[in-house]
């Protein structure tokens, strides 16, 4: 017991110096500008794109609430992969690793306020999808899609930290972290059903809790109850288990290979 509250203790402890090192180089109403105001354009322009392309309404609803969880993927997956090698650029890796916590620790520690800005981030989008883009809320059952967003924020933090772990070893995972986030656009049903995917890109698809989260996501702004949605809901916490053991053997694969190369402070 005594290690797991020592562990937690150094969680929270990074979680609050994460915050506190944001906010202290970036003012909270900037912070907020920067989160929200790429996902309002993306939805916008995928919500054009649809009108354009189809001229139905419903459909621009399909796309907009695809984008609305979509923005989950685009503060978080960046956010989280980007901590190595932030902490290298300023040069306080050196530091952390010294550190008798563990470096997993504090990593994950940095990485929670970054998965709490993606729950942020779907929220505030499910704001815009309503009273910029016009969706329908009216039988959108609450609970549901609170229990679908938690979910999604903690399944994609593990594959977010996945591809932060190989930033141990690299100078940055940031362009990796580009690279997943867009292929979520493609293959997650975001903005088309994933059964317009060739046989092979469905299977993939089904592997990423996103496109899980984008189906529970559309029941429950349409009504659905958490035992309608147990399907996607159980494949969301299959994943994110997966998930966050992999990422736990990821990271430590290239904590240890970073050791062994002298790359663990090198931008």
């Amino acid at each position: 017991m005594t290690f797991v509250s020592d562990r937690m203790r150094v969680i929270k402890a990074s979680c609050v110096l994460s915050v506190h090192d944001t906010f202290t180089v970036i003012r909270p109403a900037v912070w907020v500008f920067l989160m929200v105001v790429p996902s309002l354009f993306s939805m916008f322009f995928f919500y054009m794109i649809a009108g354009y392309a189809t001229g139905d309404p419903d459909y621009q609803d399909f796309v907009v609430i695809g984008n609305a969880v979509q923005a989950i993927g685009m503060t978080t997956i960046y956010s989280v992969a980007s901590i190595p090698g932030d902490q290298k650029h300023i040069g306080t890796m050196g530091s952390i690793y010294m550190s008798p916590s563990g470096l997993f620790s504090i990593f994950l520690g940095m990485s929670l306020f970054s998965i709490l800005a993606g729950f942020i981030s779907v929220a505030v989008s499910l704001v815009f999808a309503a009273f910029v883009f016009g969706v329908s809320m009216a039988s959108m059952n609450v609970i549901s899609v609170a229990v679908v967003i938690l979910l999604t924020a903690i399944s994609v933090g593990g594959i977010s930290m996945i591809i932060g772990s190989v930033g141990l070893y690299l100078r940055t995972s940031a362009i990796l972290a580009n690279v997943f986030t867009y292929l979520g656009l493609i293959l997650c049903g975001v903005n088309f059903p994933v059964t317009d995917l060739p046989g092979w890109a469905q299977k993939i698809a089904h592997c990423h809790p996103l496109t899980h989260a984008v189906e529970a996501t559309r029941g429950a702004v349409g009504g659905s109850t958490v035992t309608d949605l147990a399907d996607p809901i159980l494949m969301m916490i299959l994943l994110g288990i997966i998930f966050a053991v992999g990422s736990v053997l990821t990271f430590r694969f290239f904590e240890k290979l970073s050791r062994k190369k002298g790359r663990l402070d090198v931008f």
